[in-house]
């Protein structure tokens, strides 16, 4: 059962992973992530599951929650919106490269439509409508719980 999905950059060429000599940029994933998450996720776990996996779990690591990673009153109210009828396959420009992806090609099901941050609408259908001045700086503590648990 899947708890928690993260990202990381991590560079990548049609040479082979690691090759930090010859790649222009990397491998941006962090932009796909929620379609690609959306269309695998969508084959085994239910709406709730999604969120926890996507942004509940993480907050309530980092000691966020219930002020991330949840729709209550005195939350921040970040949230995706995905069209789950976009369907198409990954493209070149999705990942902001300009060499190459390993994902590009790859089908996915719902694509993230509007973004909204504390309640304002940032991004709409890829419409960049927010600023530098909207961002703030979130102090988190890793539960101590976590900590005393396994790595894996």
């Amino acid at each position: 059962m899947l708890d928690l999905l993260v990202t990381n950059g991590r560079v990548v060429t049609p040479h082979g992973a690691g090759a930090w000599d010859v790649a222009v940029q990397g491998e941006r994933i962090v932009a796909v992530t929620p379609p690609g998450t959306f269309t695998e996720a969508a084959r085994t776990i239910d709406a709730a599951g999604f969120v926890n996996v996507t942004s509940a779990n993480a907050a309530k690591i980092l000691g966020l929650y219930p002020r991330k990673g949840a729709l209550a009153p005195g939350s921040d109210a970040d949230i995706v919106l995905i069209d789950p009828a976009v369907v198409r396959p990954l493209a070149r420009a999705d990942f902001h490269v300009s060499d190459y992806s390993p994902w590009e090609g790859w089908p996915v099901k719902g694509w993230p439509v509007t973004t909204i941050l504390r309640g304002k609408v940032i991004v709409e259908r890829g419409t960049l409508h927010g600023s530098l001045h909207d961002g703030r700086l979130v102090t988190r503590k890793i539960d101590p719980v976590m900590l005393r648990r396994p790595a894996c």
